[in-house]
Parts: C-alpha cells; structure tokens; sequence
C-alpha cells in the first residue's frame, strides 16, 4: 500500500509539512505561541517545565522536545529559548535530520517584543521555504504508528481496539512499525502480551518495565491494581483490570513484539514495538511524536477529545452513543462491528485504508478543531 507524503533529508517521510515552533522552558510559551498565531504553517511545541529540571528527567526533556523537533512531519524547526545553552541542546538534536534549524534566545534581543518580532521573520521564512515542498507516492513501509487509547468502556475492547489492531497488522505485514505505550494499561494480562516476543531479552525488557512500574508505585503507596479501571471506565462498563488489559493489548494488533522502547526513544527495527510511558493520553501520545510516530490511532470508548500536535491523531469509537453525541469528535466510526454484524477484519482494513488517506493530507478533527496538547512525562522535583 501507498501513500502520499514528504521526503526528509535524512532518508525519513513526512504526513504533515509542519514548521515547528519550539519552547526550550515555561517561561518562553508566551513568545512561542504568539509566533504561531502570527505565521500560518507552524504549530507550537512547547513545555510546562526545563528550568530547574536536573538529572533524569532533564535529558528526558531535552530528548524529547529534539525528538518532537526532529519528527518527519516537520519541514524544519525554529527553536526559541531563555539562554544560549539549554537552546543549542535543543537545536543539535534537530540538525542532524538536515532539516532547517533556526534559533531565538530571548537574552540576546533586547525583550520579549524583540524576540517575537525576529521569530516571526524566522518562522515566515521557513514556512515559505517549507511550502516549495511537493509530496510523492511513497510505500506503507515509512509509516510509524502510535496506538493510544482512553475513555475506554466495553465497545473499546469489542469493537475500536481491536479494529485499531487490525489496521496495525496491516501496516507491520507492509513493512510498518507499530508502537503501543501506556505501561499500566498491561497490567493483569502482562504475561500473555510478553509470549508474543520475538526472543527471551525483549520479553524480560517487556516485563521488567510493567512489573517495575506496578514496583515503583506500590513503593510510593498506590496499588496500580486497586486504582485502575478509573471511574469513567467502570461507568463505561469495565469491572476488572485484567478486562481493561485485554482489551487495551489488542490496539497492537497479533504480530510479534519486536521492541522494548523507553519514553521517547525511537525504534530502529520495523515491526511492532512497546513504549513504557505513563498512561495519560498526552504524555503517552507526546512520547509518540518525540519517537517519530507520523500518525496516531487513538480509540475511545466514552470519549476523548484530545490529540497530539506533531503526529495527526485518528478518533476512533464503537460506541453508538459516543459516535451520536460527538460527532464531530469522532474520526471514524466502527460501530458496525457490534451493530451490523461486520468483522473486525473487514472494518479494521477499511480503517487502514482511512489512514493512509490522512497520511496523504486528509485532516482529523483534532487538527482541524485545533484541539492538540504536548505534555513531557517528569519523574523528580525541580530544585
């Protein structure tokens, strides 16, 4: 299969042809969206924290907000920061995609007003450059998938997770990677997930991130498996986190687990992979478009409005009356599968095919509602 996208430099390919406005800290957002709202073709990428971020989770957000700035759905990316050095981190781990990099230290230009004002020449300039760019047939094979899910009830198990499944066969059986994440969301079923890998090292990977996770939270005094499902899963219908689990695992799909991926970190083997991230949407999906992800399929059952700023996020639901109340929500309807009678097989291949067509420029509601959010998973206390 096909489809139509952006050649990158570096060998990668593009959905999007996006200039990336980049926050380095908090305290630039203000200057960063204001470019945005000056300069059609960009979108703003920015954080809630950096300043006085230290260790661990300081190069996590470094890395992740490179990684955000390196995606292939970004033609080129102009960073904006407080200072020279936490700015130059940014912007290195950017360049060596050969993609335009350009930066604004605020420190240097005399003030906010200053700042913006050569921002949005920088930003103009690099969407004019951006926009020369034409897209080409290109194979399935340069697609990465992010499989997310939330507002989960009953239908997301019976219907939109496994059609999600479905299209995520397709696109590994055409030479795609597929990446699932939400660390929690195996717990109860983690060793069913765990025979599907490939050998002996990536399934200890697989277990040593779920069963370190419940570890490390049962060592701060929360019992993952008392608190999860959350309330408007148990309203939508799930009683157990083993129902919960089972349900989510099918997002991924049936093919063999060929990676264990850190939060953020890209896959460097094809195939399906799993990402250990925290189980909000936001911060899951974030780790998604710092990874490389293109596109994300995300199911919903009860509903969620919300998608990802880098990577195009699909809504996708089988529940009839999510579909009736939030239409223009929803992406892609799968209700037949529970109400007609239709295959998860058929409808989840006519989803892959819905896919490739937003790969090739058809807009999701997200994007076109502007309702997109990045959030960079911490673990420690700022000094």
């Amino acid at each position: 299969m096909n489809f139509l996208g952006y050649e990158r430099p570096d060998g990668q390919v593009g959905i999007r042809n996006w200039i990336g406005v980049i926050s380095v800290m908090d305290n630039i957002n203000p200057i960063t969206r204001a470019i945005c709202g000056a300069v059609d073709g960009t979108i703003p990428i920015t954080t809630l924290f950096v300043r006085g971020q230290f260790g661990r989770d300081l190069e996590i957000a470094f890395d992740t907000l490179g990684g955000m700035g390196r995606n292939p759905n970004l033609a080129g990316a102009l960073v904006i920061g407080l200072e020279e050095y936490s700015t130059g981190q940014i912007a290195d781990r950017i360049a060596n995609t050969g993609k335009p990099v350009e930066t604004v230290i605020l420190q240097q230009t005399g003030g906010s007003i200053a700042a913006t004002a050569e921002g949005t020449e920088k930003a103009a300039a690099l969407v004019a450059e951006a926009s020369s760019l034409r897209r080409k047939d290109l194979p399935a094979s340069t697609l990465t998938l992010g499989v997310e899910c939330g507002g989960s009830d009953t239908t997301s198990g019976l219907a939109s997770n496994p059609a999600i499944g479905r299209a995520a066969d397709r696109l590994v059986d055409d030479g795609g990677t597929v990446i699932i994440s939400e660390t929690s969301e195996f717990l109860g079923a983690e060793d069913l997930f765990a025979e599907r890998a490939v050998d002996d090292s990536v399934k200890q990977a697989f277990l040593d991130r779920v069963l370190g996770h419940e570890k490390a939270s049962m060592e701060r005094g929360l019992d993952i498996r008392g608190a999860n499902p959350v309330a408007d899963n148990i309203k939508g219908g799930l009683s157990t986190i083993e129902e919960k689990a089972l349900g989510a695992m099918s997002k991924a799909g049936t093919r063999p687990l060929v990676g264990v991926l850190d939060y953020g970190e890209s896959p460097v083997h094809k195939g399906m992979h799993f990402m250990a991230t925290p189980a909000p949407a936001v911060e899951s999906m974030t780790a998604f478009a710092a990874s490389g992800c293109q596109l994300i399929a995300f199911s919903t059952g009860v509903g969620n409005i919300i998608g990802n700023y880098v990577s195009p996020t699909i809504k996708v639901s089988g529940n009839p009356k999510t579909v009736v109340k939030m239409p223009i929500n929803i992406d892609y309807d799968v209700c037949p599968i529970i109400e007609d009678g239709r295959t998860i097989t058929e409808v989840g291949d006519e989803l892959y095919e819905y896919m490739l067509d937003v790969s090739s420029g058809t807009k999701v509601a997200s994007e076109i509602l502007n309702q997109r959010e990045t959030a960079i998973s911490r673990f420690e206390p700022s000094i």
